[in-house]
């Protein structure tokens, strides 16, 4: 009686042992069919580009649904057809047209040829990114404005880089971004400091007038219009004429301006 009660207990054991391994089994089998294409991204480390950076869109050439994802390596259940897969990184993009089946898991690594540009100012500025060869040349690919550090990343290539202030400040640099490389770059944006005195008696002509300065390089340009007696601007280096209007009465003066200056331009009103 001992031993059949042995051999009852080994026959349920065992049978305990097949149900968790047939458990086991068809768990693994499952998660198998959980997904059937698993995109993915090579990206090196020092680019620093977080999962949040990398988005993928998938449409279906057939339905013509677009689904949005981001992340490295994202393991996706679609049904079978064919799919027009986007990836954007940053201003980078690049798109496959790819072949999904029911019941096979279909492996698409996709190659990035994405850099990195980091730019530092010592002067707030609204910037432009501009392409100069590939699909894009001509084109803006990246705009910030009121700013002082530019960190963007770029599909490989040449690009111009453009920062501008007010009163026609503006400067330019060439960078050439290369993939899976970090650019930096310091801009020094060159200016000088002007102050407007407009006199009246030998004093400040504290009454109602008008200011108009021009810049005379490339062609006669407004760059600003005060409306007291005295006004602090800063502009870009170059060649310049203040006209001031005070009760009908007007007043003109030339001046140049070099970079990293202070000028004084005094009008006298009498």
């Amino acid at each position: 009686m001992f031993a059949n009660k042995n051999k009852a207990f080994l026959q349920t054991y065992l049978l305990l042992i097949l149900l968790v391994l047939g458990f086991g089994l068809g768990a693994t089998a499952s998660a198998h069919q959980a997904y059937n294409l698993a995109l993915s991204v090579k990206l090196p480390p020092e680019l620093m580009i977080t999962a949040g950076e990398v988005e993928w869109r998938i449409r279906s050439q057939e339905t013509g649904i677009e689904q949005r994802y981001v992340g490295y390596a994202p393991l996706l259940a679609l049904p079978a057809g064919q799919y027009a897969v986007n990836l954007a990184i940053g201003t980078y993009t690049t798109q496959q047209t790819i072949t999904v089946l029911a019941e096979h898991t279909s492996s698409v690594p996709f190659s990035a040829q994405v850099g990195r540009v980091r730019v530092n100012s010592s002067l707030n500025a609204d910037w432009k990114i501009i392409a100069q060869n590939g699909e894009s040349a001509g084109k803006m690919v990246s705009q910030s404005s009121d700013t002082r550090e530019l960190n963007v990343l770029l599909a490989s290539g040449e690009y111009e880089v453009v920062a501008t202030r007010g009163n026609g400040i503006q400067h330019s640099q060439r960078l050439q971004v290369n993939a899976g490389k970090l650019s930096d770059a310091n801009i020094q944006i060159p200016s000088g400091k002007v102050t407007l005195v407009a006199t009246l008696d030998n004093g400040p002509a504290l009454r109602p007038m008008s200011w108009t300065v021009y810049r005379l390089d490339g062609g006669k340009q407004t760059v600003a219009t005060p409306r007291r007696h005295s006004a602090n601007l800063e502009v870009a280096p170059g060649h310049y004429e203040a006209v001031a209007k005070l009760e009908g009465q007007e007043r003109r003066r030339a001046f140049t301006v070099l970079t990293d200056t202070s000028n004084l331009i005094v009008i006298a009103m009498d």
